[in-house]
């Protein structure tokens, strides 16, 4: 039976970190998409080995002792099990070229910090036709200003390499009162945007605008990048208002500085699910993104899939080309 055709060939997503390693376990991946979790701590990899498909323990095991140069090294102590996998994923799915590699990595620590850059740059020499997709998660403030200083500068090594999607815990859990409480829900947050992201380029059927590798790489440049997402009921329910209202806050701060014209946004949107679309939204949707003097209007390209089994419908809105700034105080301001 032929295999049928995927939007892109994204054969694994992969975690480095602990925090990474929570989300990774809590998303939910497109049929033949493995989940494999790297992290130097064996103990951290236990606790999630029953959601995964994979783990790579990194090092000795014992962690990384919050030393971001020690994770590096632990890093290539296990690079070649991660290839191998990816690899065997490929094979499996019948892929002959890999078109997106997704990864979540969470800083502030030892091994997610140390490991960020290096991860980026070997991803990039391994699948040479690949885009490499980092989603990458920074600290809460009460973690101390070590930590968050770790992170942004891990981040702005890596943004020198690779565009990385930021999402920030602080922002994410802005929302809730009690940390204990709201801890999984921060990650059910984080990995249902990235679940949608990963289903949505997995798609074989139902696509009725596409996007291609090369449209794609055109949106994914410069610094950083952000998601938004909201789920509805049905497309069909959708209208320009519920967008404008509910899509809700980016997960990183930004500066307003930004908006200025000379600094140019690259923008995509997705629109998955239960249908059928409004031509009257899409249309809103397009004039309020071109009218906007921030936007880069020369790319802006939806992906709409129509799907015909599914009880709702995703929207998710990214933008990519804003410049990182890292304050020298405690919390990073982007």
């Amino acid at each position: 039976m032929p295999i049928k055709k995927k939007l892109f060939n994204a054969p694994v997503v992969l975690s480095f970190g602990s925090g990474a390693g929570k989300i990774i376990s809590k998303i939910e991946t497109p049929q033949s998409v493995y989940k494999i979790a790297v992290n130097s701590s064996h103990r951290d990899l236990q606790m999630i080995d029953t959601r995964v498909d994979e783990t790579v323990c990194c090092g000795t095991g014992i962690g990384s002792g919050m030393d971001p140069t020690q994770g590096r090294e632990d890093l290539y102590l296990g690079l070649r099990k991660v290839f191998k996998y990816i690899d065997d994923a490929c094979y499996e799915a019948k892929a002959t070229d890999v078109d997106i590699i997704p990864f979540i990595s969470s800083l502030g620590h030892g091994f997610g910090s140390g490991s960020l850059t290096s991860v980026i740059g070997e991803l990039q020499r391994r699948y040479k036709n690949a885009i490499i997709l980092p989603f990458v998660i920074t600290p809460f403030t009460w973690e101390g200003a070590e930590v968050v200083k770790r992170a942004y500068e891990s981040l702005k090594e890596a943004t020198d390499i690779s565009p990385c999607f930021v999402i920030s815990n602080e922002e994410v859990g802005s929302v809730y009162k009690d940390i204990g409480a709201s801890y999984d829900s921060i990650n059910n947050l984080i990995g249902d945007s990235i679940s949608v992201i990963l289903r949505s380029f997995s798609a074989t059927e139902g696509v009725l605008q596409t996007i291609d590798r090369n449209d794609f790489s055109k949106f994914f440049i410069r610094d950083i990048a952000t998601i938004r997402h909201m789920r509805i009921k049905s497309a069909s329910n959708l209208t320009f208002d519920d967008i404008k209202e509910n899509i809700g806050k980016r997960w990183l701060k930004i500066d307003a500085k930004m908006f200025k014209p000379f600094s140019k946004l690259n923008v995509t949107y997705i629109l998955d699910g239960k249908g059928p679309f409004s031509p009257k939204v899409l249309q809103e949707l397009q004039e309020n993104a071109t009218k906007k003097d921030y936007i880069n209007k020369e790319y802006i390209k939806p992906l709409l899939i129509e799907r015909k089994k599914v009880k709702y419908c995703d929207f998710v809105w990214m933008e990519s080309g804003f410049k990182l700034k890292c304050d020298k105080n405690i919390y990073g301001e982007y």
